[in-house]
């Protein structure tokens, strides 16, 4: 990503006045992240908010990192604690950390990146949220028939999908994704299975008893659960051979098959402009909640070597990017 250097010359003096108490002054900018603090990923995804920030002439904000890794209670506890900081603007990345600050917090405005505020009932409309949530989502359902589809492409002997997902991504209304998936696996000619990981304790057995189908293909839904847990959904997939699909896409560097979503850090840059406005005194109410823009299609070639996959030239001229 390219940014621009800016330049300051000016400097302001207050005679009698600390240091802390200047800290204090400072516009203050909380974010909570479902990563744990030396996730090397959530290190990048801070540095992009930080940086942005500073792109946008806010060089002087106090920002504060909150890392409430995959447990929804350090999560819930966090979120109480930077609420209580009273800061300007608070970030999250993705549903569970949303949820946790809406819960403590209908007031401070809040710029979100990752789940429909719409759909969790934080908002009242993408054109028009109406009260303190307003921000980027990551995802949209129709991404879990595409998701289905590129398996199929890149694996065409499986019969079977199972799109792999933890309930508390689903909300009142479901599974976000199920639908598309569904319709398009039936479409393909595939038997389609939505599996069901409620704790860490379920994904060896739910990933044994899908390898014991033939010829299935896995999806692996994204959100907390899935960031805070994708290497070892990585280590069990492998070990039982299975062609798998993640969402986000650092899991294809780490032994997944492929790996197709939205470009995290370029959600963040955008959302970064929300955060710049909204410390400059616009109303999160009135400013629109937006769709993903770009997303990475991943495939891992010494993978499919080792699950004896041949990828198609058609397949491989998709790809954004190639991990051999």
């Amino acid at each position: 990503m390219r940014r621009r250097t800016l330049l300051a010359g000016l400097s302001v003096t207050l005679a009698g006045r600390s240091l802390a108490a200047l800290a204090d002054e400072r516009a203050h900018v909380a974010a909570l992240w479902p990563f744990v603090t030396d996730d090397p990923e959530g290190l990048a995804l801070a540095a992009t908010l930080r940086a942005t920030l500073r792109d946008h002439g806010k060089s002087d904000l106090r920002i504060t990192d909150y890392w409430g890794g995959g447990s929804p209670e350090r999560t819930d506890a966090l979120a109480a604690e930077l609420v209580a900081s009273a800061p300007k603007v608070i970030f999250t990345y993705l549903k569970q950390q949303l949820a946790a600050v809406c819960a403590v917090t209908r007031t401070i405005p809040v710029v979100s990146v990752g789940p429909d505020p719409v759909r969790s009932e934080y908002a009242a409309s993408l054109q028009r949220p109406g009260g303190n949530v307003t921000g980027f989502m990551l995802y949209e359902p129709s991404l879990g028939g595409k998701w289905v589809a590129a398996l199929k492409e890149a694996v065409p002997s499986i019969d079977r999908v199972a799109l792999v997902s933890n309930p508390n991504n689903e909300g009142r209304y479901g599974n976000f994704f199920a639908e598309p998936f569904l319709s398009t696996a039936t479409a393909l000619g595939l038997e389609p299975t939505i599996a069901t990981i409620k704790s860490e304790s379920e994904i060896e057995p739910v990933i044994t008893q899908l390898a014991r189908q033939e010829r299935v293909g896995v999806i692996v839904a994204p959100g907390t659960f899935g960031e805070a847990n994708g290497d070892r959904i990585v280590a069990f997939v492998t070990a039982h051979r299975l062609p798998t699909l993640f969402a986000i896409r650092r899991f294809a560097y780490r032994g997944g098959l492929m790996a197709y979503g939205p470009d995290t850090t370029d959600a963040i840059s955008r959302a970064t402009a929300y955060v710049d406005r909204i410390l400059n005194g616009e109303n999160p109410a009135i400013l629109p909640i937006q769709l993903p823009t770009r997303f990475d299609f991943i495939v891992n070639l010494e993978t499919a070597q080792a699950l004896g996959i041949t990828f198609s030239s058609a397949l491989l001229a998709q790809a954004d990017e190639i991990v051999e």
